[in-house]
């Protein structure tokens, strides 16, 4: 009987010692970065398109290069939080620090003026945690997929812009 005690009382000890590890972090599963961009495509002249983009998007992110002939600009990194990556702590989620850089190029196609937006996503993570080789710092930013958000976010507000002058329609494709 004694010995069947013994027994019941480390059973607790040996679960506790062999407890399961720590859970993956939630980017751990997703897919491996690319760029997925968000398009849309106006009834516009690419001047008109370029001149409400660059306010549009300006008005919400730094600038940091604009090429108007090459049809192309660039925001300045953002830092922020992630749509869709959380710590979780005691029963709480809390968004991951990000940081993401977006370019935009402006073309025309088929009598209409495309925009394609691109957002490259971030998340910082220590070398310990995230497993990585010291380099030199102890934080490095791992690329992470964009959930698309903030590019159709954007996407929609340029379309509202563009629409108070002309009452068709934009085309976005926002099935990415």
């Amino acid at each position: 009987m004694l010995a069947g005690m013994r027994r019941l009382l480390a059973l607790p000890l040996i679960l506790g010692l062999t407890g399961c590890p720590p859970p993956p972090f939630p980017e751990d599963r997703l897919p491996v970065y690319e760029e997925r961009p968000v398009e849309a495509s106006f009834d516009q002249s690419f001047d008109k398109v370029w001149d409400e983009s660059l306010v549009v998007f300006g008005d919400q992110y730094p600038l940091d290069r604009i090429e108007k002939s090459e049809g192309k600009f660039t925001t300045e990194w953002v830092v922020g939080v992630s749509d869709y990556i959380f710590n979780q702590f005691g029963g709480t989620r809390i968004p991951e620090k990000i940081r993401y850089r977006m370019t935009i190029e402006i073309g025309e196609a088929k009598g209409r003026t495309r925009v394609v937006v691109r957002n490259r996503e971030q998340v910082e993570k220590d070398i310990i945690s995230a497993n990585l080789t010291f380099t030199g710092s102890i934080y490095e930013w791992l690329d992470v997929p964009s959930s698309c958000r903030k590019e159709r976010d954007a996407l929609e507000s340029l379309s509202r812009r563009l629409e108070r002058g002309d009452r068709r329609r934009a085309q976005l494709d926002l099935s990415q």
